[in-house]
């Protein structure tokens, strides 16, 4: 067993290994295939097949800098998607103890406890003090 992980450690120096591109392929490949299982398309298939054969050539590329470009110019493109739905899935996790709102003053999202009836809440970013209901 320790001789398999040594030749594959040795197999992935200097390879660009997994990385946010190269998940989001993964995954976005897995789902096709489990669409085309229901949908029994050969182009559906294919084309799951393609994005898991790119998806591996990034991780055993040793091109490191331009797979490193690729990913940041993703990441780039995709990061205000993500923090939404990180947000979003916060929100729901938070949603028996937490409540947000806006500050009137300056926009900017506050949490605050349920259960509490009217609050005067000050405001972290701009101090403005207002009354608020949770």
């Amino acid at each position: 067993m320790n001789n398999i992980k040594q030749k594959l450690q040795r197999f992935m120096q200097g390879r660009y290994g997994i990385d946010i591109l190269s998940r989001d392929l993964s995954y976005l490949s897995l789902g096709l295939f489990v669409l085309n299982l229901f949908v029994r398309n050969t182009w559906l298939y294919a084309i799951a097949l393609i994005l898991l054969l790119i998806s591996y050539l990034r991780m055993f590329s040793k091109k490191y800098t331009k797979r490193y470009n690729e990913n940041r110019v993703y990441a780039n493109l995709t990061n205000n998607m993500r923090k939404k739905f990180k947000r979003f899935f916060t929100r729901i996790k938070d949603f028996p103890k937490y409540k947000y709102i806006r500050c009137t003053h300056c926009n900017k999202q506050l949490r605050l406890p349920r259960g509490k009836k009217e609050i005067v809440v000050t405001c972290p970013v701009c101090r403005q003090k207002f009354d608020a209901k949770t």
